[in-house]
């Protein structure tokens, strides 16, 4: 699964927004609790960003609105995503309406397992 999510990150970052859902998709239907509420709040924010690019400015907010009370449920850090941060970006760009200069990114760094 790392590799699927890995891929959406890099699709999200790339502004491929639908295709990161989908790769997205794939890891939640896996997933157990907390992750699955954590995939299922960030195929939500790349649905709204998906609104966005097809000119559909209140798609942009009510899947934002759907999605942020189930990230900032979360850790701020969690599958090594700085979820704090997207959080930030998301709420910035939603209430700038859109505007490129405050477009989302996914900040990704790999969790260390460090062995007793």
């Amino acid at each position: 699964m790392l590799e699927t999510y890995l891929e959406g990150i890099h699709l999200f970052n790339t502004e491929h927004y639908w295709h990161a859902h989908e790769q997205w998709e794939i890891c939640w239907l896996a997933s157990d609790e907390p992750e699955a509420t954590f995939y299922k709040g960030i195929i939500q924010a790349a649905a709204a960003l998906v609104h966005w690019q097809r000119g559909n400015p209140r798609g942009l907010e009510l899947n934002w609105a759907k999605s942020r009370p189930k990230l900032v449920a979360l850790p701020s850090t969690i599958c090594g995503l700085d979820l704090a941060s997207l959080i930030k970006t998301m709420d910035q760009f939603v209430i700038a309406h859109g505007d490129r200069e405050a477009l989302p990114k996914i900040s990704y760094q790999p969790v260390v397992h460090i062995s007793k």
